[in-house]
């Protein structure tokens, strides 16, 4: 898939992080252990500096592990993604892919 349409599809950037947090137990529990020292809850006003650089090290984690171009999640999606694993709040009201789906 060319470089351009996989940025485009917000799908194929799914697959990209469950594959990475599927296919490696190390992956998966450093991806949790990011998500329970997140510092900001989705409907905050802003997201806080500090919690602005954790994302972006999660992100580059992700880039990491996944060898391949990945955007990199929002603030958004990393709340929703913390309420999910750390909270276990499976029934959230929004995907955390919402925001980037535009059909």
């Amino acid at each position: 898939m060319p470089l351009q349409d996989f940025s485009a599809d917000p799908h194929a950037q799914l697959r990209v992080l469950y594959r990475a947090l599927l296919e490696n137990e190390e992956h998966y529990q450093e991806f949790k252990q990011m998500l329970a020292t997140y510092p900001w809850a989705e409907g905050e006003v802003a997201e806080p500096d500090e919690a602005a650089q954790l994302r972006e090290q999660l992100n580059a984690r992700i880039r990491t592990w996944a060898a391949a171009d990945f955007e990199g999640l929002s603030a958004t999606q990393v709340a929703l993604w913390r309420s999910i694993i750390i909270e276990e709040r499976f029934n959230v009201a929004l995907s955390p892919w919402k925001e980037a789906n535009i059909y």
